[in-house]
């Protein structure tokens, strides 16, 4: 007996830990004040486990970080239809980027409008055995962190940099006039220049992307720098903890 329930454990542990998720998607139209159109452009996604607690888990996750909303309580359609008629909500989509091996990492990008029109993307990345939220923290050997930071910090700058010279070399053939080009070049060293976080990231079958924008008010918003900050697993394996090690082979 103690060997049958042996084995049944042994099988229960690899089905849950090889566990992927599916997605049902909510679909809204916008409304017209803000975005005239007859297509359903807000596509919301609920992640949907064999697990009726972690499906739970992670959707009241997904809700709280989405929309912040004061009223926890509240019902996901009535704070997507607020969302909608009251602050101007006109796009909404999702991207997998893994979900494989018990991991699930997702982004969801959305815009509303107002005065003007601004975008705006949220990541997500879980433990599907736990419904847990994983964290940067989680991935990285707690000695390591730091240096990866210092790595991501020093793209960033060259990034920048080289976004610098390039603009320079826009003014110089007058492609832009001067009020852009200094008002970019302010941006980028008083607000990002010097600033630098990995909170935001997604998770591949072989990488981890930081999602660290310099971003730029809206007048300016065209000359907005392009950052990639994107990581092989094989060139940061000495910072990952054994699991992630192994699942970003």
């Amino acid at each position: 007996m103690k060997i049958i329930l042996s084995i049944i454990f042994i099988i229960l542990a690899v089905q849950c830990h090889g566990q992927n998720a599916s997605f049902k998607e909510i679909k809204r139209k916008p409304n017209s004040r803000y975005f005239n159109t007859k297509e359903a452009t807000i596509i919301f996604p609920l992640v949907v486990t064999k697990y009726p607690g972690i499906n739970k888990l992670i959707n009241a996750q997904i809700k709280k970080d989405m929309f912040h909303p004061d009223d926890e309580m509240q019902s996901l359609n009535k704070i997507i239809e607020e969302n909608i008629n009251k602050y101007g909500l006109i796009n909404l989509s999702y991207k997998v980027t893994c979900n494989s091996a018990g991991f699930l990492s997702f982004s969801i990008s959305a815009e509303g409008c107002g005065s003007y029109c601004s975008s705006w993307a949220t990541y997500f990345n879980f433990d599907l055995l736990t419904g847990k939220k994983i964290t940067i923290n989680d991935i990285f050997l707690i000695d390591k962190i730091d240096s990866f930071k210092n790595i991501v910090r020093l793209d960033k700058i060259n990034a920048l940099t080289k976004y610098k010279e390039e603009e320079e070399g826009y003014f110089i053939n007058q492609d832009i006039d001067s009020s852009i080009y200094n008002w970019a070049i302010s941006q980028v060293d008083e607000n990002c220049m010097n600033e630098v976080s990995v909170e935001n990231f997604s998770i591949s079958s072989n990488a981890i992307e930081i999602s660290d924008p310099c971003e730029f008010p809206h007048a300016i918003r065209s000359q907005q720098p392009v950052i990639e900050l994107k990581y092989p697993g094989n060139s940061i394996s000495k910072f990952l903890k054994p699991k992630y090690r192994k699942l970003l082979k």
